[in-house]
């Protein structure tokens, strides 16, 4: 009886916590070089297991896995972790004296740094696309970044990450970056809906599991609530919604609001989040060819349906020109494009509920497709009035595939711009991400209203002419809200993982690609070689070669 009051049963929260301060205490001792090697041994791990984590991943989405639409589980899983140890590794290599120096520019005012092309593969797989950080007012260029010694003297921790369900890369890249950027060993709460992964996702990961780096946790909300509050926790990174943040550092009921009032959070301990966002497209209006319209249509489509809709970077309210003489052809192109878009499984817990919801509070929108019990068909309601203050459609998530437009004056660039900044900046719910289409003749004619449209979107990653999606894949910009969120209105969080350049004192990350790109790009949902291309990118991204290069190509080119 003593000897078991001295020792105590734990929880399998409490020894994974116990495993990953040995680990942290491993990582503080942790040269470039080991961290190097730690990277090339992940990427392994990963190619080895990638094939059977999207299967199962697949199986739980009701997805056939040879078909082509499983690309998506692909681009979303392996190829953007490797892409991210890839890229890491260079940075690290650039630490240690064998890189490059970034570029550096001044854009309207603003310090950015290029990082996007960096190198020949990069120009050819992104042709015609270039992106930037923008770093926040004040933040000298020089102070962006740290230097290896300042990296490897950061003190070591733990860390907490309660991962989403919706994307499999969410979590392994949130633990990478709070590895590598922050000098955490982490306990990652998977999320229920990707319990079913987490055996693949430990033989990824093997060889930051040996060394007590990473450890895996099953179960629901209790479960994360007692990880979180465990003393040896130092700090605490989730990705989900506002309402989960909420619960963690204000507390459930009553007593949340009571905290919120007081400002006394229940959380004594750092915490990052990346959280949901009403994402907006922008339609500038232009005179656009038959076929730059329909490319674009479809590149809304895909933004609304990639994974079910499912993504806190689905397109959920489209914003055009009520003087745009095209609207109206275009929003009868972007409704074709979602009719050849077969509908999906609605896996996500609580999406047949918001899909009712959204079509009973707009009852003029259209039902795209065959829908049933399981696959919800696509929602398209159009005509919403700007000004209605409170409008669902503008202030909650929908989490599921249905797409608002509303129609703001304004003939020209120059006019209908700065409505729409305003509109998005004060009116949507979230900061994470957006996406401007224009065309290249309205970008140059109206370069100042461009300009100043970049400049005052206050969301994290802005993509202009496609999906802010790419943005999250690529790997090179650092992904989160835009800065200025607080804990007692959080809306799309705090903090930006994915940041494989290591940089500090970031604003935000602008992507700029082609208006209409002579390829198809290898995320549309018509792509009718996606599924090649993808598992040839899984092999570049681990194991770069002239070989596996042309293997991309050969397969993305034939879209």
């Amino acid at each position: 009886m003593v000897e078991a009051l001295q020792n105590p049963v734990r929880s399998p929260v409490q020894e994974a916590v116990s495993r990953a301060q040995v680990g942290a205490r491993r990582l503080g001792s942790m040269s470039l070089v080991q961290r190097i090697v730690l990277i090339d041994d992940l990427r392994r791990g990963i190619g080895a297991e990638a094939a059977a984590w999207v299967r199962t991943s697949c199986e739980s989405k009701g997805i056939d896995p040879d078909s082509n639409l499983a690309a998506e589980e692909w681009l979303n899983g392996p190829v953007s972790v490797l892409r991210n140890l890839r890229l890491l590794r260079r940075t690290l290599l650039k630490l240690a004296g064998k890189g490059t120096r970034l570029q550096t520019q001044d854009r309207n005012g603003c310090k950015t740094i290029s990082v996007l092309p960096r190198s020949l593969d990069d120009r050819v797989l992104f042709l015609g696309f270039r992106a930037g950080v923008w770093l926040e007012p004040g933040v000298e260029v020089a102070e962006s970044g740290p230097d290896a010694k300042t990296l490897l003297d950061r003190e070591p921790g733990v860390a907490a990450l309660l991962s989403a369900g919706n994307v499999t890369s969410i979590g392994p890249q949130d633990f990478i970056h709070l590895l590598f950027s922050r000098n955490r060993a982490c306990v990652l709460k998977a999320h229920p809906v990707n319990e079913v992964l987490v055996p693949h996702l430990e033989r990824a990961f093997q060889a930051a599991m040996d060394l007590d780096l990473l450890q895996i946790v099953v179960g629901g909300a209790q479960v994360g609530a007692e990880l979180v509050s465990q003393e040896a926790v130092d700090e605490v990174h989730i990705t989900g919604s506002a309402a989960t943040y909420d619960a963690i550092v204000w507390g459930s009921g009553d007593q949340q609001e009571s905290n919120r009032a007081a400002n006394t959070p229940r959380l004594q301990k750092p915490i990052s989040a990346e959280l949901g966002c009403v994402t907006p497209v922008i339609v500038v209006p232009g005179v656009w060819s038959p076929r730059e319209l329909r490319f674009q249509a479809e590149n809304v489509a895909t933004m609304l349906t990639n994974n079910a809709s499912f993504n806190c970077v689905a397109a959920k309210v489209l914003v055009t020109s009520a003087d745009w003489p095209q609207r109206e052809e275009f929003l009868g192109a972007l409704a074709e494009a979602l009719a050849q878009i077969p509908t999906r499984r609605a896996y996500y817990p609580g999406a047949v509920e918001r899909h009712a919801s959204f079509c009973a509070a707009f009852p003029q929108a259209k039902l795209i497709g065959q829908g049933d019990q399981n696959n919800l068909p696509w929602a398209l309601a159009t005509g919403l009035d700007p000004e209605a203050t409170g409008s669902a459609a503008f202030t909650q998530e929908a989490w599921c595939g249905v797409l608002a437009e509303t129609a703001l004056p304004g003939a020209s660039p120059k006019d209908f711009l700065p409505r729409a900044v305003d509109f998005c900046n004060s009116r949507l719910f979230g900061s994470l991400s957006c996406t401007l289409i224009i065309d290249p003749r309205g970008a140059q004619e109206h370069s100042l209203s461009y300009e100043a449209a970049l400049t005052d979107l206050r969301y994290g990653s802005i993509a202009v002419n496609h999906w802010s999606g790419l943005s999250y894949g690529l790997g090179v910009l650092p992904w989160g809200a835009h800065p200025g969120h607080t804990p007692r209105d959080i809306q799309s969080g705090v903090g930006f993982v994915h940041n494989t350049l290591l940089l500090e004192g970031v604003e935000k990350s602008v992507l700029e690609g082609p208006f209409m790109p002579p390829f198809k790009p290898l995320w549309f949902a018509s792509h009718k070689n996606a599924l090649k291309a993808a598992r040839a990118l899984t092999r570049y991204e681990e194991q770069p070669g002239l070989g596996s290069f042309l293997s991309v190509l050969s397969a993305g080119l034939r879209g």
